[in-house]
């Protein structure tokens, strides 16, 4: 598979930003993760997993429409048996957001016990959603409120400041910025997050990037491949992009290949869901 070269991508507004998470995390009763549903491990960072130690998590996965549902039911099981509850709900149906926003309404802490015996109505109960950048954080805070709160944009780093949101009479939610891992051990994590649209995908080389999914995909999911290009993949990687170019009708001057447009073609197809229900994460 294509080696991903090391990369430095941890932008200073980040780095601003966790330390405010950090501070902002003591007046919160819980954290919601979401994580991308094609590769909620890789596409949630494992210190904020462990920055959020105590507090009682639920983990949302995110556009479940282009994940392998197979993959989704296993890794909704792994998250159960590390106590976490997960949720797995199209965030564009309202009748979603209702549901968590329930969850969240009948959270009891230690705190609760208190007011109850002094007959004082139950505190509101806040949240913090996190998650990495482009993850569908804000179409979740929407989900729940029912309104539109947060800005929604298909690209990373839409979120710099943290919000405290009103979505009912007994739930506050901190919109925390999206935050990445500030140092991936598994480089190969970087490249699922580029072909997700969480990092943008210019931060790696476009041939590392294509060659990386188009072996993948040949791996795991070759009959999506087939189904889409119409080709062999028996062959090199650049024969086979050279093939997805010709099928296409990409040319440069003087009738020559357009493969670099071929390997686009594939990055994009992949991140709009064009190649069916694929999921990185096992």
């Amino acid at each position: 598979m294509a080696t991903i070269r090391e990369i430095n991508w941890f932008p200073g507004h980040m780095r601003k930003a966790l330390n405010r998470i950090q501070e902002k995390l003591k007046q919160c009763d819980g954290v919601i993760e979401i994580g991308d549903a094609r590769a909620p491990f890789s596409s949630f960072p494992d210190y904020l997993d462990r920055l959020t130690e105590g507090k009682l998590k639920v983990f949302v996965f995110s556009k479940i429409d282009l994940a392998d549902p197979v993959c989704l039911e296993s890794q909704m099981k792994r998250m159960k048996e590390k106590g976490i509850v997960p949720f797995c709900l199209d965030l564009r149906d309202k009748k979603s957001g209702k549901e968590i926003l329930s969850f969240l309404s009948q959270v009891r802490t230690s705190q609760d016990q208190k007011y109850q015996k002094l007959g004082f109505p139950l505190p509101i109960k806040r949240f913090m959603v996190l998650g990495i950048p482009n993850v569908g954080k804000s179409t979740f805070i929407n989900s729940l409120s029912g309104k539109k709160k947060a800005a929604v944009e298909n690209k990373p780093g839409k979120t710099r400041q943290e919000q405290l949101i009103h979505v009912s009479d007994k739930v506050y939610i901190f919109d925390a910025p999206g935050i990445l891992e500030p140092n991936y051990e598994d480089k190969t994590v970087i490249a699922k997050l580029a072909l997700l649209g969480s990092v943008k995908q210019d931060i790696l080389p476009l041939i590392a990037l294509s060659d990386f999914l188009l072996d993948f995909l040949k791996e795991k999911y070759p009959e999506s491949l087939v189904k889409r290009y119409e080709v062999l993949i028996t062959g090199e990687n650049e024969e086979i992009f050279q093939e997805i170019a010709k099928k296409r009708g990409f040319l440069l001057s003087k009738g020559v290949l357009d493969v670099e447009r071929a390997r686009k073609l594939l990055l994009n197809e992949f991140k709009n869901g064009q190649l069916g229900r694929i999921s990185l994460d096992d």
